[in-house]
């Protein structure tokens, strides 16, 4: 399970990133229903998931 929140942990920084740079209008959204709260919010969940998957690891790994 270290792997996945590993995965996860990368996965939700990257959605951050692309929360601010569509924030600061640097490169125009890929779809305009993809706005920077969207990003956040997924950002958010993905690292929450990774926090998860690293606390409930067991002790056998």
């Amino acid at each position: 399970m270290g792997l996945t929140a590993v995965i996860l942990g990368i996965i939700g920084t990257l959605c951050a990133a692309m929360g601010i740079v569509t924030a600061a209008d640097i490169i125009a959204p890929i779809m305009p229903q993809f706005t920077w709260t969207f990003w956040f919010s997924l950002s958010g969940l993905l690292i929450l998931g990774a926090i998860a998957f690293c606390v409930g690891r067991g002790y056998y790994e």
